[in-house]
């Protein structure tokens, strides 16, 4: 099976991974699994990361996506495509963060299961989003 991540799950996974629900760590430990992060999960963390709000600790923002290779997670290419179709997806009343909506639409359009404990992800499986976390 192939899953994208949600930013807030890699960084629980490398640095809280007791915040991580059973089921989506033996995902994230299972070597059939293909794990996915987008590009856009590192430029929102380095937007948090510059204004202070988020706290990486001894780690390198620089050294995520090694990081992230390291546990054999695929880095996402998105093609323009990805990012112009983001307006295909209904903006819902309740939730306008950009990041969160490209990895919806990311998601969608390539098929994966995407993996985040955000709830407010649940209204867009009526679009096609395939949402997991319990």
């Amino acid at each position: 099976m192939k899953y994208l991540i949600d930013t807030h799950v890699f960084l629980w996974f490398i640095m809280e991974p007791e915040k991580i629900a059973k089921k989506v760590m033996k995902i994230l430990c299972n070597d059939e699994s293909q794990i996915y992060m987008s590009p856009i999960s590192f430029w929102e963390m380095a937007i948090k990361y510059q204004n202070k709000k988020l706290n990486l600790g001894k780690i390198n923002i620089l050294h995520l996506p090694h990081i992230a290779e390291q546990y054999d997670f695929s880095i996402l290419n998105p093609d323009p495509y990805d990012y112009l179709a983001i307006g295909q997806i209904p903006k819902k009343e309740n939730h306008h963060d950009p990041f969160d909506r490209m990895l919806i639409q990311q998601a969608i359009r390539n098929n994966l299961v995407l993996i985040s404990k955000d709830e407010k992800f649940q209204q867009y499986e009526e679009n096609g989003l395939q949402l997991m976390w319990e």
